[in-house]
């Protein structure tokens, strides 16, 4: 939960520069485009992951066995579509792909043996809806599909049985959400750029992840692994109807 809690102070902090290009907006007249049309985004963040473990003897999978965890750093890009249906209202559909090191340890069978595994990457499509705080800053959630790929890695064995584990490939669904506004709050016109700040939690299926005897690649017991990904975002986004006539005139 302190992942949570990390992302909604975060998200949170963000509402003042709400008021604060609603003040701006007071203060001068400024043109802000509707929200309306396609967008790219690209960012980074930092991820948090945890998975409850299981050693599959033949198919007869045992108790948990160890609770893993992994933290790190990635890499993000983007694009969407979205649609304002009402004054106040924003939704859209979007795809994205996030890519890093967001590594941790992996153990089995009963934490006799340990290694590494890394969530390399991650993509995601999913639709978003959001509420106008201001005309250039949107409140939203999200939720969707997700696809999660975990790296194999040597495990610290007995002297005498060298084992390796292979990659793993996991499907899930993530819930999001998060707050975007125009970079125009900085006092500097930025026509189309906007500032994008997510938490996103994923939870991803149940999938084996092989062993095998390193000496020979003969498959040896398996590990069900079982994770969710928590990450924090935050990205800059390029509307390419910014520009365009129709935008909502701040007094």
């Amino acid at each position: 939960m302190r992942p949570l809690f990390v992302g909604g102070i975060a998200i949170a902090s963000l509402v003042p520069l709400t008021a604060l290009a609603a003040d701006l907006g007071a203060a001068a007249p400024a043109s802000v485009p509707g929200w309306s049309g396609f967008y790219l985004s690209a960012g980074g963040g930092a991820g948090w992951w945890s998975a409850d473990q299981h050693t599959d003897f033949g198919g007869n999978p045992s108790e948990p066995s160890a609770h893993t965890t992994g933290s790190g750093g990635f890499g993000t890009l983007g694009g969407g579509f979205d649609w304002q249906f009402a004054p106040s209202w924003v939704a859209g559909a979007f795809a994205d792909v996030q890519f890093g090191d967001i590594r941790g340890t992996i153990r089995a069978p009963f934490e006799e043996y340990s290694g590494t595994t890394n969530n390399r990457l991650n993509y995601a499509a999913g639709l978003r809806l959001g509420v106008l705080a201001a005309p250039n800053a949107l409140i939203y959630i999200n939720g969707g599909y997700t696809h999660a790929d975990f790296s194999g890695s040597g495990l610290d064995p007995t002297p005498l049985v060298p084992l390796s584990v292979a990659e793993h490939h996991h499907d899930g669904w993530f819930v999001g959400g998060g707050i975007e506004n125009s970079l125009d709050f900085t006092g500097v016109a930025s026509p189309g750029w906007f500032m994008k700040t997510e938490y996103r939690f994923a939870d991803y299926g149940r999938e084996t992840a092989q062993m095998y005897i390193a000496a020979t690649g003969a498959p040896d017991n398996a590990i069900s692994f079982k994770p969710t990904v928590q990450t924090l975002s935050v990205s800059l986004v390029y509307r390419f109807n910014a520009d365009r006539a129709g935008g909502v005139e701040l007094h």
